[in-house]
């Protein structure tokens, strides 16, 4: 596909699976695309990657990541990486395709406003979710309008949901939103199981789309979806016995305004690949990371919630 502003959405979209307010639409291809991709949190988990600050002094925004893989290394946007190897637990910004054997100096922001100490230990991993929803949106919204994130409107929207949750924190940490969410959070997650041609989704909470998700594989997409599911469940959990009424003809609604929007270019990061595709409007935001004319990662979002009825029927 030529890179030209517009996105190929061929896929197929299921019915709605739901859990509680959580509904997923998974999103499927028969389309097979071979790659020689290590995603973050495999190369975690086989020590193939180092992250360390930039320098002795560190930046809060960059971290040097070195890619000691054969393969390329997909790092997804709002993957959090957390632990005392570092001065503070980061967020990352956007998604990033990093060569075999090599290193880069990744944007980030942080994510622990009150931490900002030497690394004391080798103690370093990723969060089992991504940033939460609202926080997603917002980063992505600010990167399109000002090619960079609002570290003071991270740290407002973090310590907003710590008060909804009535959680504590002494260093201001996303995680223990998480930490304190987990067995709700997981019973949610454990209830929702793809299929082998499915490569992305979209989810809603109650009636409301929040986000869509989309990778270049099956393999790929089941990695990243139980964090994607903890992602809006973090911001938007609620037990219920009511059925959402978010039909497929949302999903799709909601493809036709991701078309409509405004759509720009990015240069990508010195030193990784790909090209990011990013757009925006009134309703929607999100991006797109292409490497050699195919779609690897795609994330959009509904920025406002639709002023409807927040349920229609008891689930039968």
């Amino acid at each position: 596909m030529i890179i030209n502003k517009r996105f190929n959405f061929n896929f197929g979209i299921s019915e709605p699976k739901q859990k509680n307010n959580i509904v997923l639409f998974y999103l499927s291809s028969k389309e097979k695309i071979k790659s020689n991709f290590i995603t973050f949190p495999e190369a975690f988990s086989k020590n193939l990657v180092k992250v360390e600050e930039v320098n002795d002094k560190g930046i809060v925004r960059y971290l040097k990541v070195t890619n000691i893989s054969d393969q390329k290394l997909l790092i997804l946007d709002s993957e959090q990486i957390i632990g005392n190897g570092i001065r503070q637990n980061r967020v990352v910004n956007s998604t990033t395709l990093i060569p075999e054997f090599s290193n880069v100096t990744l944007k980030v922001s942080c994510c622990e406003k009150n931490r900002w100490s030497p690394a004391v230990a080798n103690a370093l991993n990723l969060s089992d979710s991504l940033y939460f929803s609202k926080g997603r949106i917002n980063n992505s919204e600010d990167i399109y309008k000002k090619c960079d994130t609002d570290q003071f409107k991270i740290w407002d929207d973090i310590s907003d949901k710590l008060k909804e949750f009535g959680s504590r924190s002494f260093t201001g940490s996303v995680e223990d939103i998480y930490n304190k969410r987990r067995n709700n959070v997981e019973e949610i997650v454990s209830s929702f199981n793809p299929g082998p041609n499915d490569i992305g989704v979209a989810i809603a909470t109650g009636n409301c789309l929040v986000s869509l998700d989309i990778f270049f594989s099956n393999e790929v997409f089941k990695i990243y979806l139980p964090k994607l599911i903890r992602s809006v469940a973090l911001d938007s959990f609620k037990k219920t016995g009511y059925k959402s009424f978010v039909k497929t003809r949302d999903v799709h609604k909601l493809l036709r305004l991701i078309e409509q929007s405004e759509k720009k270019i990015d240069k990508p990061n010195m030193g990784t690949l790909g090209q990011q595709i990013r757009f925006n409007s009134g309703l929607v935001v999100g991006s797109s990371l292409y490497y050699e004319e195919e779609m690897v990662h795609f994330s959009g979002f509904l920025k406002d919630k639709v002023n409807i009825p927040q349920y229609k029927s008891k689930v039968a």
